[in-house]
């Protein structure tokens, strides 16, 4: 019986991960089965249950690894970028992660919206705390990165912007489509629940950074 090395594990567990975020684009949480996962990623299903035990440790997975990835694409553009130095190079850095967030990591976002509500319940706990370890990690290196070239901005509070920007966003995603009812367009007219995401979501965190750069300039 050939035992699978370590780094066969982790290819087979992305595999696994990979088929799931695939059906994802394609559908809702709910419509998603463990039977379908295997077959999309051609894993037999006993086999799926040796890596995730129920289908929110996938996609708690997905989530933590996703926000990883995410954070050190950011790292790695502030790293390879033009020098910021001021707080105008900073904001318009983070707007342009928002616009990046917002377009291209949408299914992360539909994600993090399942987190609290439904993945936490049936996930694995120590898996989702060795996926937040790393998450935490490359948070800090990122907030460390940011406060060597930003006057007055500590790496603790560098690395708590993007935790702004993902409650920001994600709540600005949960009051969006009032006027939707699983998808179906309601025979309503709620003007004023219409939601601008990219917009609105970069007004807020111009506003939060405004407000730090006061608290911090005191």
């Amino acid at each position: 019986m050939h035992v699978l090395t370590p780094e066969e594990k982790q290819a087979k567990k992305q595999l696994i991960a990979t088929a799931a975020s695939k059906l994802f684009q394609e559908h809702d949480f709910n419509e998603i089965s463990m039977a379908q996962i295997a077959n999309e990623s051609g894993v037999a299903k006993g086999t799926l249950f040796n890596y995730f035990k129920t289908k929110e440790n996938i996609f708690m997975y997905l989530l933590l690894s996703g926000y990883q990835n995410y954070l050190k694409e950011v790292l790695f553009d502030w790293q390879n970028g033009p020098q910021i130095t001021t707080w105008g190079q900073l904001t318009a850095f983070l707007l342009k992660q928002n616009h990046y967030l917002i377009h291209e990591k949408a299914d992360l976002l539909r994600l993090n919206a399942l987190r609290a509500p439904i993945l936490e319940a049936a996930a694995d706990r120590e898996q989702t705390l060795a996926g937040r370890a790393a998450l935490y990690q490359i948070s800090q290196e990122l907030g460390q990165a940011i406060a060597n070239s930003i006057a007055e901005l500590s790496a603790k509070k560098a690395s708590h912007i993007f935790v702004i920007q993902s409650a920001i966003i994600s709540g600005l995603m949960n009051m969006m489509n009032l006027d939707e009812f699983h998808h179906d367009q309601l025979p309503v007219d709620f003007k004023e629940f219409q939601i601008d995401l990219e917009t609105e979501a970069n007004q807020l965190l111009e506003f939060y950074l405004q407000g730090l750069q006061k608290e911090l300039e005191r």
